[in-house]
């Protein structure tokens, strides 16, 4: 959980006092203490060209003047984590220096500035963005050497670089060489810039739930928040939507929006504990689609205690309607037909009549149209439900 510069900053802003500015934020509404704790730079920190005489990458002296130790410091001093970015290939997506024939020399660079999270994307790569017997072969590379440092460190395999839109890259958490022996998270498809490839990633990470374990997740993209002022949004409903199906699918929480201008609306988006107890369950087991009907679905992930978080979707362009979970629905859950459950919703919102159910029979929640959602918690009768605002000592960390 956390925070990346990208869809926020993006390169022409990119600079420390943004990164600060973000860091910040986070700690005056609160995020911090919910757990949003990593403070992630992406592309275009870099310096042009390495040291001549070390060979090591240098930040940009204009952009970060007080360089990424200095950096990194401020970032710990303040209870938060520091992430970097690199990339595979010679070259960084936006033509900064990559990594290609230097990953001894970069991890133990980013290991001594205090680097808590490294991203390493995949442009320009030597054979293709493809090539799986490379891509594996040199992201493995750079996983053991940044595992010599001795310093932990989140590493995130991001294959969406060099790839066209609505590329499937499944193959990353499939292949023997990939999931959670390759990184503790990877890249699913190519990158979630607005609905619609937002919408193919979640669709194709659901169908990957038994490939994810704790500490090892797949990476539908980054969180998009509705600000306007932002380099990518979505519409508010849509975002929250984003963020809801995020906590089913135990993807990372890395907030690609900016802090210092949340409206509203984002900050109760991500401020909501009860969501985030479900992103962060215990239990440790990714959510999947348990049913589908034209433009409406219902998405599900079970829960510690015997709890299920279910999200109601409806994706119809013009029509509010009713989306249900039904028998084949119910069939996915573990609660045996015929058994009262107690629901809640988890954004109260008012469209939910009932605090009971009755498990196998239709559960039918309107729904507006255009990307909305409805999210609810089941619970068992025979145990208390869970209570309203989990505090954040209760909230166990997936480190995500």
């Amino acid at each position: 959980m956390g925070y990346n510069t990208w869809n926020d900053l993006g390169c022409t802003e990119m600079s420390e006092a943004g990164v600060k500015a973000a860091a910040d934020a986070l700690i005056k509404t609160g995020l911090r203490d919910l757990g949003y704790v990593f403070v992630n730079l992406d592309d275009c920190w870099h310096a042009p060209i390495r040291n001549l005489s070390s060979h090591q990458l240098m930040p940009d002296p204009l952009r970060f003047p007080s360089g990424l130790k200095a950096l990194s410091s401020y970032m710990h001093d303040r209870g938060l984590r520091f992430g970097i970015y690199t990339d595979r290939g010679a070259r960084t997506c936006a033509g900064r220096p990559g990594s290609l024939g230097h990953e001894e020399l970069d991890a133990q660079t980013f290991a001594d500035w205090g680097v808590d999270y490294v991203k390493e994307d995949n442009c320009f790569s030597t054979k293709g963005p493809n090539d799986q017997e490379t891509l594996f072969a040199q992201f493995g590379k750079f996983r053991d050497s940044l595992n010599r440092t001795g310093r932990p460190i989140f590493f995130s395999v991001c294959g969406g670089g060099g790839q066209l839109p609505f590329s499937n890259l499944s193959y990353y958490a499939t292949d023997s060489r990939g999931g959670e022996a390759l990184a503790n998270s990877w890249r699913v498809t190519s990158d979630c810039t607005e609905w619609h490839t937002c919408k193919f990633a979640f669709e194709v990470a659901g169908p990957l739930a038994s490939n994810a374990v704790p500490g090892g997740l797949n990476d539908p993209d980054m969180l998009l928040g509705s600000s306007l002022a932002c380099a990518r949004w979505l519409s508010p409903d849509r975002s929250r939507t984003q963020f809801s199906l995020w906590a089913i699918l135990m993807a990372p929480m890395l907030l690609g929006t900016r802090i210092s201008e949340l409206t509203p609306f984002d900050l109760e988006t991500y401020s909501n504990s009860e969501v985030l107890a479900v992103s962060q369950d215990r239990l440790g087991k990714q959510g999947f689609c348990l049913s589908r009907a034209d433009s409406r679905s219902v998405w599900g992930r079970p829960l510690a205690g015997g709890d299920w978080a279910l999200l109601f979707l409806n994706d119809d362009w013009f029509f509010a309607a009713d989306v249900v979970c039904d028998a084949a629905c119910w069939d996915a859950l573990a609660f045996p037909s015929g058994s009262l459950v107690f629901v809640r919703d988890l954004w109260q919102t008012g469209k939910l009549t009932q605090s009971q159910v009755t498990a196998g029979v239709g559960l039918a929640v309107p729904v507006d149209a255009w990307g909305a959602s409805i999210m609810l918690r089941l619970t068992p009768v025979t145990t208390s439900p869970t209570p309203v605002g989990m505090p954040r000592a209760e909230i166990p960390t997936l480190v995500v």
